[in-house]
């Protein structure tokens, strides 16, 4: 649970470098373990600028009021220490100093931890399936990713090729973004779910609820075998272990690429031919 770093952190490496808003958020994000007991008051103090100058850059990072920006990063600080260790090792997460093991070992430990989740995503996956979907998103007039920032910045590759070939798709990752777009599809679309860990629906239940009720096709990506909703699903494509770590970045990764790979594969050469004529 990252979403109010990555929120800053995007909106800092897309602004101008001396923006009033991309400064503010680059001071706040240089103290961001102090944001949970500040005022608003307190920040924009901090930041050399006006409050409502605060309340304009949250409404810019996808929060509705400053309330709600405090709120998610006292989340993410909450998760932030455990999610790290989740980022790098396995289900076992290790208690440093580790006894009778070396930090080198750790990281080997780690390398093998993540050759075994994209050897088990390998192994549980049939073929035909990820050929299922390559179809599905050929013949529906829209496609749409939902989840979180990690998986949709990968699901932006797959997006650039499906639109190149002329796919309609979005991948917005503000939740607004993505309610916009869900409660317009019909069922000539397609929708993917991806969560490396099942953080989306444990973070954004009513989005869920939101995506269970459309008629557009509905496939979820992750590690988890049991979600909210699945039995609205008509796809669930599950990678890496039961361990749950979120090592399975590696193997949501690893599903996109392939997916990017095999669309362009059976689907290019008709694209252009089309485009050609």
């Amino acid at each position: 649970m990252r979403s109010a770093f990555y929120n800053l952190i995007n909106f800092i490496n897309t602004t101008e470098v001396d923006d009033v808003y991309s400064n503010a958020a680059k001071i706040i994000l240089e103290n961001i373990t102090k944001i949970p007991g500040y005022t608003i008051t307190d920040v924009a103090s901090l930041c050399y600028v006006s409050t409502a100058t605060i309340s304009r850059l949250c409404r810019k990072l996808n929060y509705e009021s400053f309330a709600d920006f405090k709120m998610d990063v006292t989340m993410n600080l909450r998760y932030f220490n455990r999610d790290s260790l989740r980022m790098q090792f396995d289900h076992q997460l290790p208690i440093f100093p580790v006894e009778g093991k070396t930090t080198k070992e750790l990281f080997i430990d780690h390398f093998e931890n993540i050759i075994d989740n994209l050897r088990a995503t390998f192994n549980s996956i049939q073929f035909e399936e990820l050929e299922e979907v390559v179809d599905k998103i050929h013949d529906s007039h829209e496609i749409c990713f939902a989840g979180n920032f990690f998986t949709q910045s990968v699901s932006m590759q797959l997006q650039i090729e499906l639109s190149y070939l002329g796919k309609r798709c979005s991948a917005m990752y503000p939740l607004n973004g993505q309610k916009a777009v869900v409660k317009n599809l019909t069922e000539k679309d397609v929708i993917i779910v991806s969560s490396i860990a099942g953080g989306y629906w444990i973070d954004h239940p009513d989005m869920m609820r939101d995506i269970s009720k459309s008629s557009a096709y509905k496939i979820c990506i992750s590690q988890v075998d049991d979600f909210p909703y699945k039995d609205r699903f008509d796809m669930n494509i599950r990678v890496g272990t039961d361990h749950l770590s979120l090592i399975g970045k590696f193997s949501i990764t690893y599903i996109f690429e392939v997916l990017e790979a095999l669309y362009h594969v059976k689907y290019a050469c008709d694209c252009k031919k089309n485009s050609d004529e």
